[in-house]
């Protein structure tokens, strides 16, 4: 299949995924930036996978190149988003699977997906008590105990989208998109799926005057339901434009 590298691929792809490697997997594997997909650059990209929550099949697909910050050979990232993470409890989904997926879905859109911190919240005993279910109602304008969450952890940096996972809900639902004016964030409950965070983030990006909210067609991301999915979601034209224009989707 096109854009795929796997072992024996060779040239500048190959070499950039070498150099990208050499950063981001841990351990470092060192690699001779030759250009030459040989046994080596295939157990890093293994580690890198194992690493990313991704199938460590040893080939670099859409999803391990979304992971890794490289986009696919004439689809350059042309705009790019930064996501703060907080969590008040572990998910049920890894989380470097969460963020893999959520890079994979907007890299076929030339969106890079950037990690831009990560916050283990430490709550009080009171605290942990109060927001183990969280109350209220998911609207726009967050109010009540949704927007208590949001303020937790500190200020989100300019610029940047916050992203809260809480243990559940009182509503039956695995996410919201609802925030302050002037503070984008979005929850996720610990049971959403892998693709729950990019759902919310995109309601942000996509503000509240966008119609459909939903769409319900099981291949598209903005699907009512946070479904278990095989393959990555997509948008429709009209969703992808407006994502773009938004100020939180700056361009690079």
């Amino acid at each position: 299949m096109a854009n795929l590298l796997s072992q024996g691929s060779t040239g500048p792809e190959v070499r950039t995924l070498q150099t990208e490697l050499n950063r981001q997997a841990f351990p470092r594997p060192n690699l001779a930036v030759d250009g030459i997909f040989g046994p080596l650059t295939r157990n890093a990209v293994v580690a890198f996978q194992r690493q990313a929550g991704l199938t460590p099949d040893g080939i670099v697909g859409p999803q391990t190149r979304a992971a890794l910050g490289m986009p696919a050979p004439g689809n350059p990232f042309t705009h790019a988003i930064s996501l703060h993470f907080r969590s008040l409890t572990l998910t049920d989904v890894p989380f470097n699977t969460i963020l893999s997926s959520t890079q994979a879905v907007y890299a076929q859109f030339g969106i890079r997906c950037d990690f831009g911190s990560g916050l283990s919240l430490g709550l009080t005993p009171a605290e942990a008590a109060r927001f183990s279910q969280v109350d209220g109602q998911c609207k726009w304008n967050a109010a009540g105990e949704f927007l208590e969450v949001e303020e937790l952890g500190g200020d989100i940096p300019s610029g940047g989208i916050g992203v809260f996972f809480v243990e559940r809900f009182q509503q039956n639902l695995n996410g919201c998109g609802g925030h302050a004016p002037n503070r984008p964030a979005c929850i996720v409950a610990k049971a959403g799926t892998n693709f729950c965070t990019a759902h919310e983030v995109c309601h942000i990006l996509l503000t509240s005057g966008f119609a459909p909210v939903h769409i319900d067609v099981n291949t598209n991301l903005m699907h009512s339901v946070d479904l278990q999915r095989a393959a990555v979601p997509t948008l429709t034209q009209a969703q992808i434009d407006q994502v773009k224009r938004n100020p939180l989707c700056r361009r690079i």
